[in-house]
């Protein structure tokens, strides 16, 4: 079986000199090597991210729980011996976060500032001692803290937004898909506690194919149900898949009839595509006037896959058509089925049916959004998440086929990396989510909701205008992009990082290494400030 298709992720990283590479004796078998593999990985997490429910801002310092022992060391079995030394000499492992909220202005970009310190994220170094405001008790040994500006956790949104209510969203799926997928649909579909009603949940159409049986058709229902999804479920006479997403065209119309609404989006997207938070992709929709024709999407990242089909939207970053224009295709149904039914793919059909409708072309009728994402990014897209790209919407997150969330190696299925990011972005709002800072002078990279990585040798700033090509070596994107820093370890003599992904508060192994994080502050319109929560990073 190929690797790429199974459950878990590749042992060596597509880059022939990477230091995901160890050198294990091959003699050792698969089973061995691959859990010996995974206790190298450290994984960050950052659990205040992740499920505060309760935070407060606190003058008085964070005080450790476990300063009264010394930390256990670093493994060092696979890592560079200079980074194991700087990683190993840190005493600390724990520090707090203490938010300041600062307005959001424009959407991000690679060469955008980062905000840049000079202080080390964890300082190394023994702890040290200072009275701290705990009932009298003094000598308690209290963590560093960093004050980092982040952007209203509720994005706020522009007066002329579209509301929940005016966007339909209509996915082509199977029943055993939709079963599974829709865990995360409830990310935009399902309102926010205290914010259920009917204008602020918008409205969903599950297309399946006419051969699914009815037993499982209503078992679906009874799934979406329980999820709180109020999402149709029709069967479509078409034959071929890609022929049922182009008729999505004509459903979605219908199916808002019988609803007796009007919609000003229809959006069109795959079973997979997660829309990282709906107040963003609203404000994104805000740009354009629904009364008029628009076609908004994205074309691949992937310039091969550029080459391959052309300019045109692609379905895994979602095609978004205002009401006009949608009505123009419905009225254009039979040209469309007839002149496109045989195209390779249906999100072409769309495309070409919107450029008939609107009279242009396929490579001209989107209106291209940055912070849409098909995501055709084979292997390691941890540089192309810390890379300081809007992220609107993710894609290709399921199945190892093409992107590996945290990088090679995870304990976590895919399934469960995208289920826990989706619980972050809970937490964060779709602004803070992969938001970049640097600390210790380029020695440390945090990305906010994701991973933390320490470098041997600090980066510069004119390397964070490039993306750190971590993905397939030779697969080329239309990003600029700078060489990988090879991860843990380098057989050629390179310096060496080490990359933390985010975990949660389950992990409780005592062979692993934890550092603890306090996310120490209020957001605004919040519900109140009673406690202060601690959470996990551990290796």
């Amino acid at each position: 079986m190929n690797s790429f298709k199974s459950a878990y992720l590749p042992l060596r990283s597509p880059h022939t000199s990477s230091a995901a590479s160890f050198p294990f004796p091959q003699s050792v078998p698969p089973s061995v090597l691959a859990l010996l593999r995974n206790r190298l990985y450290l994984s960050l997490s950052l659990f205040a991210f992740v499920s505060l429910l309760f935070i407060t801002y606190a003058a008085s310092p964070f005080t450790s729980k476990h300063s009264s022992h010394s930390p256990s060391a670093f493994p060092s079995n696979g890592l560079h011996k200079g980074l194991w030394e700087q990683l190993n000499a840190i005493q600390w492992r724990e520090l707090a976060l203490e938010p300041v909220e600062v307005p959001w202005t424009t959407e991000t970009t690679m060469d955008q500032h980062v905000p840049w310190f000079a202080d080390d994220l964890i300082p190394k170094g023994k702890k040290t001692s200072s009275p701290v405001a705990d009932g009298g008790k003094s000598g308690v040994a209290t963590a560093p803290r960093h004050r980092l500006d982040v952007f209203p956790r509720r994005v706020v949104l522009p007066k002329d937004a579209p509301r929940p209510d005016k966007l339909m969203f209509g996915i082509v799926t199977t029943v055993e898909r939709a079963k599974m997928m829709s865990a995360l649909w409830t990310r935009w579909l399902v309102p926010p506690e205290g914010e259920d009603s009917d204008e602020n949940r918008p409205a969903c159409l599950i297309l399946l194919s006419k051969d699914e049986e009815k037993e499982d058709v209503e078992s679906l229902g009874t799934v979406l149900k329980s999820r709180g999804l109020k999402c149709g479920v029709r069967q479509s006479e078409q034959e071929r898949y890609e022929v049922r997403v182009l008729s999505m065209t004509v459903e979605m119309r219908d199916y808002a009839a019988d609803l007796g609404r009007e919609f000003e989006w229809y959006i069109f997207n795959d079973d997979d595509t997660f829309w990282v938070d709906l107040r963003t992709l609203r404000r994104m929709l805000s740009k354009y006037d629904s009364s008029k024709d628009w076609f908004v999407g994205a074309t691949t990242e992937a310039k091969n896959q550029l080459e391959s089909f052309g300019r045109m939207a692609f379905g895994g970053a979602g095609m978004l058509v205002s009401d006009p224009l949608s009505l123009k295709m419905y009225n254009l149904w039979d040209d469309c089925f007839e002149k496109f039914r045989h195209i390779f793919g249906g999100d072409e059909m769309i495309t070409r049916c919107a450029a008939v409708a609107k009279g242009q072309t396929k490579q001209t009728v989107t209106s291209e959004e940055k912070g849409l994402h098909q995501f055709d990014i084979p292997g390691d897209t941890t540089g192309v998440l810390q890379s300081g790209i809007p992220f609107l919407n993710l894609h290709h997150y399921i199945g190892g086929t093409w992107v590996h969330l945290f990088g090679y190696g995870s304990y976590r299925t895919d399934y469960s990396q995208i289920t826990l990011l989706k619980r972050v972005m809970e937490f964060l709002g779709g602004d803070n989510m992969f938001k970049r800072y640097v600390f210790g002078d380029g020695k440390w990279l945090m990305v906010q909701g994701y991973s933390l990585t320490i470098f041997e040798e600090p980066l510069k700033p004119a390397q964070l205008a490039k993306m750190e090509h971590t993905w397939y070596e030779g697969y080329r994107l239309s990003y600029p992009d700078r060489p990988p820093v090879p991860e843990r370890h380098d057989w050629d003599g390179l310096k060496v990082k080490q990359t933390f992904y985010i975990w949660d508060e389950h992990l409780t192994s005592s062979e692993r290494v934890r550092f603890e994080v306090l996310w120490d502050g209020c957001w605004q319109g919040g519900n109140g400030c009673e406690e202060k929560t601690e959470l996990r990073l551990a290796t």
